[in-house]
């Protein structure tokens, strides 16, 4: 399993579920817009203090960036 793909994508699903573009993401996370699509893309490996900023601005929790399958798919 390609982790960094699967948690990618679930930041981008989850982004995308919130009605937010990688920008709105990136500023309330407080990271570069460029590193959020690298991650979203599974090019770059978010640290534990990345993803647990992602989730606080998506008010989603982290664990969510994990799920292998999700019932909408």
């Amino acid at each position: 399993m390609d982790w960094a793909l699967l948690v990618g994508g679930n930041i981008r699903r989850l982004r995308r579920e919130r009605s937010l573009t990688q920008e709105q993401l990136a500023h309330l996370a407080g990271v570069d817009m460029r590193y959020l699509g690298g991650v979203e893309r599974g090019e770059h490996n978010p640290t534990v203090e990345v993803l647990g900023k992602l989730a606080e601005a998506m008010a989603a929790h982290p664990k969510d960036f994990f799920e292998a399958e999700h019932p909408e798919q």
